[in-house]
């Protein structure tokens, strides 16, 4: 977050919002029919890879719900990104990062190189002309801010967050760890877990609380997205990371989490009403990537412990109620004040 910016949300703390309490319909979280219309909302870019995990001459292998791509750096720094699938049967071609100077089918042996392109085929007449145009399927993929994208367009879905999104520096940023877990629960309602600092206290007493103060965020829309911090106990110094921690929703399943030291990067993608696909992107200063053991006991403290046994749970707990029809709707208050612009902004997306 800019460093102007971020100071500008912390001196906000000091005036709460006093907005009214209101509430989202329980069946928001359990139609099916509304869940395939929200599903089309995830056609916007979101981030599938740290930019400095493709390597000059790398392949690496990218598989998002839905979507199995093969992302290549040409020795010229060209960023490519395809299908991961064979012309021929279709057959997947690559399962792990390497740095291949071909890619070769291993079912029958069409070959491919880092551009796409088609190069051999064996026994190539007995296919005739039909080899032409055979070349791997292109995906569109933007490198910015050190991230790579799915989709084009970047800067103007960003909007005023690509300031931001500079500041954050994650071109001097590898990859410590991701997650990949499937979990039963409405993807909203993990989106809502980020979206206030109104649980804090509670859900997370014997893991983070003692950083932060009890039920201090503020947040603020930027056209789609959500720009917030949350306020942490006064450390050693006045250093802007010691007095809040700065986060964003993009809209509509993405979520960025500057940590004192490190980034979070979280995205969602909805499978059913009762299931979120999630996936985790944990990026560390490159220059401090020989800190094993100071990272294992981050990621062991964020993602086992507060997102996968804490805020992923109760996730799943509120879908347990839902499903059980023990509520007709779910209540929010001013500290959740997040939560109704997102909501705002969905149906208006879903016109509504």
């Amino acid at each position: 977050m800019e460093r102007a910016t971020h100071r500008r949300l912390i001196d906000q703390l000091q005036h709460p919002d006093t907005s009214e309490a209101f509430a989202i319909p329980a069946e928001h979280y359990r139609d099916p029919a509304r869940c395939e219309r929200e599903r089309a909302l995830f056609a916007a870019p979101r981030v599938i890879a740290a930019a400095s995990a493709i390597a000059p001459g790398a392949c690496v292998p990218i598989d998002t719900p839905g979507r199995s791509l093969i992302l290549t750096r040409t020795g010229d720094g060209e960023l490519r990104a395809f299908a991961n699938a064979c012309r021929h049967r279709a057959t997947r071609l690559v399962d792990a990062p390497g740095t291949p100077k071909a890619l070769v089918c291993p079912y029958h042996g069409w070959t491919y190189d880092l551009r796409g392109s088609l190069v051999h085929v064996p026994h190539a007449e007995s296919f005739g002309a039909a080899c032409a145009k055979r070349d791997l399927h292109a995906v569109a993929v933007t490198e910015r801010h050190g991230l790579v994208w799915l989709g084009t367009e970047i800067d103007g879905y960003l909007g005023g967050l690509g300031p931001d999104f500079a500041a954050l520096g994650l071109a001097g940023h590898v990859v410590y760890r991701t997650s990949r877990v499937t979990r039963r629960c409405n993807w909203k309602l993990v989106i809502e877990a980020f979206l206030d600092g109104y649980h804090i206290r509670v859900l997370h007493r014997d893991s983070i609380y003692r950083f932060f103060v009890d039920a201090a965020s503020v947040a603020e829309p930027v056209g789609p997205h959500i720009r917030a911090v949350t306020a942490r106990r006064r450390g050693a110094s006045d250093a802007l990371h010691e007095l809040a921690t700065p986060s964003y929703v993009l809209f509509p399943g993405t979520v960025v989490i500057e940590h004192p030291d490190f980034v979070s990067i979280l995205t969602l993608t909805p499978g059913a009403p009762d299931v979120t696909e999630w996936e985790h992107l944990m990026l560390i200063p490159a220059e401090r990537a020989g800190e094993t053991e100071h990272w294992a006991a981050s990621w062991a403290l964020i993602e086992d412990t507060v997102f996968q046994r804490e805020d992923l749970w109760v996730c799943e707990q509120v879908q347990r109620g839902i499903a059980a029809g023990s509520t007709t709707e779910l209540l929010f208050g001013s500290l959740e004040s997040g939560v109704r612009w997102f909501h705002q902004t969905i149906a208006a997306r879903l016109e509504y």
